[in-house]
Formats: C-alpha cells, sequence, structure tokens
C-alpha cells in the first residue's frame, strides 16, 4: 500500500491558516486606510472654503475697479449694507466666479450650499475685510469661521445652519 507521505501540496488546515492570516491583515490595513481617506476629503473641504472666501475677496477688488457692477437689488443670494457683503455660494456659482458646471454645483456631487459675509474692517487692523463662512456639502458643514478654515473647523453634517444672506448678515 502506497502512502500519501511523498505527495506535495498543502493541507487543508494550512490553506486555513493562511486565508486567516490574510483576513487578519486585510482587517488591519482597511481600519488604517479608512481615517486617512476622511482625513484627505475633510482637507479638501477646507481648502475650498478657504478658495471660497479668496473669491469673495476677488470679487470685491473687481467691484472696486468698476470692472464688474454690483447688484442694484438684495436677494438671498447677495446682500450689501453699510460696511458688509454678504455673497451666497450660489451667487459665486451663478455669476461665473465659480465654474457652476462642476459636479458640486450641478447635483451630480456633494451639493453645497453656503455664504460669505464679509466685513470691511474701520478699526485699522491689518488687512481690509474680515470674512466668516458658513458652509456645507453633504459630509461636512463648517458655522460661521471667521478668517483661515482649519480642519479643526469642520463638523459632519446634519443638515443645519442657515445658508442665505438676510439682512441681519449685513447689519
Amino acid at each position: 500500500m502506497q502512502t500519501l507521505r511523498n505527495k506535495k501540496g498543502f493541507t487543508l488546515i494550512e490553506l486555513l491558516a493562511v486565508i486567516v492570516v490574510l483576513a487578519v491583515v486585510i482587517a488591519i490595513g482597511t481600519t488604517a486606510v479608512f481615517p486617512m481617506v476622511n482625513n484627505i476629503k475633510k482637507g479638501a473641504f477646507v481648502d475650498e472654503a478657504n478658495i471660497f472666501m479668496g473669491i469673495a475677496s476677488d470679487i470685491l477688488n473687481i467691484y472696486d475697479t468698476g470692472a464688474i457692477k454690483e447688484p442694484d437689488s438684495m436677494s438671498d443670494d447677495f446682500q450689501k449694507g453699510a460696511n458688509k457683503y454678504c455673497f451666497s455660494l450660489k451667487y459665486l456659482a451663478e455669476n461665473g466666479f465659480i465654474d457652476k458646471d462642476i459636479k458640486y454645483f450641478t447635483g451630480e456631487g456633494h451639493e453645497y450650499d453656503g455664504k460669505i459675509i464679509v466685513d470691511m474692517k474701520t478699526d485699522g487692523t491689518m488687512g481690509r475685510y474680515k470674512y466668516t463662512i458658513t458652509m456645507h456639502n453633504d459630509l461636512y458643514y463648517i458655522n460661521n469661521v471667521t478668517g483661515t478654515v482649519d480642519a479643526s473647523n469642520v463638523e459632519d453634517y446634519n443638515n443645519n445652519g442657515e445658508f442665505v444672506c438676510t439682512n441681519a448678515d449685513v447689519a
């Protein structure tokens, strides 16, 4: 009678052990990757908020030069007070300051909504304007952050906040 000792191959137990080890490695790898992906998305959202505030600054410079006239009428998307402006992100997109064809303003991606309040400083401190932003997409939310936005200002979005410009914003 021939024995199986001379046959080459893996036993069922050896194969199962390899599968278990691979499952543990994959589980450890995914728990490390998901937080990194979330941090990258949050960082991109922060960068976009700061870019939007820069665009609001550019608009005010354009208004100052007279290259583009300020709107005559006030709406939920644009308000002007004695020393303040309020721009909605919708206003920026619809007037060509942000490319409204990008997926964030066409309903194809994480829809953005928000407003930027610009306060013209009269106290003689550094810089001409003070910027305050409130905005969200389907994942994250920034609520009334003045100055440069960073990751500590970002919260998970829970469908709250006022994202239209009102008279109170520019009073």
